[in-house]
């Protein structure tokens, strides 16, 4: 069974409500540059890695260094750094992933290598602020969800953890009046930051929702296993 020590509802989801402004801020900063393929695709350096992978890693090599990863941070790059206590669960991958399929939805075709500082520059702040929400969201909600389902939903949860069915669990998570909640929100706060409401719209019901209930049902499943 997952830990019982849980935050209320309405305290959890004020606090990611202040979690979206700067996702929202950081996107729209992002989507005037050029997709800039080239940036993320391999083999442009040693060990056939993108440049992308190349400057993030030297950024975080030094913030690692300067011990910024010791408390249970998740370090984006997918290599090594020294000093990292890194939590689980850990979606830092899949955000990445989705980043990218979801700027090109969104940001001018073509690829300018001389952008490509200032749009990894960007990346990185739009990233940082997804994984904060989405780990913050995946390490409480889906624990406090829990605690407070009725006999029978429990009991659907726990043969789901039982069974580490992580879809099952995020169907079971899902909590569509709440998302409907949340992309009114989001649609209002866009034009302060400069974004078209449908853009915001389509940022959070194709990356931030999905990986965030991931997220709960990776923990639930973790803690689960821990328990057993």
């Amino acid at each position: 069974m997952a830990s019982t020590k849980t935050v209320p509802l309405p305290t959890l989801r004020e606090l990611l409500a202040n979690l979206e402004d700067p996702i929202l801020r950081a996107v729209s900063y992002r989507k005037d540059l050029p997709v800039d393929d080239g940036l993320y695709a391999g083999k442009a350096h040693l060990l056939g890695l993108s440049t992308f992978e190349v400057k993030l890693y030297g950024r975080e090599l030094q913030r690692a260094l300067a011990g910024d990863y010791m408390r249970g941070e998740r370090p984006l790059s997918r290599f090594w750094v020294p000093r990292v206590k890194r939590s689980l669960p850990d979606l830092t991958q899949h955000i990445r992933k989705e980043y990218v399929t979801f700027l090109r939805e969104i940001c001018p075709a073509g690829d300018d290598p001389k952008t490509y500082t200032e749009a990894f520059k960007r990346d990185l702040d739009a990233l940082w602020f997804l994984s904060d929400r989405v780990h913050e969201a995946g390490t409480s909600v889906g624990k406090t969800k829990l605690q407070n389902a009725g006999e029978d939903m429990l009991a659907k949860y726990q043969a789901a953890i039982d069974q580490r069915d992580v879809e099952g669990l995020m169907a079971l998570l899902t909590d569509k009046s709440q998302e409907t909640a949340v992309i009114e929100r989001v649609r209002a706060k866009a034009p302060d930051s400069k974004l078209h409401p449908d853009i915001a719209e389509r940022l959070f019901l194709e990356l931030v929702f999905p990986i965030t209930l991931r997220a709960e049902a990776m923990d639930l499943i973790l803690a689960g296993a821990a328990g057993a």
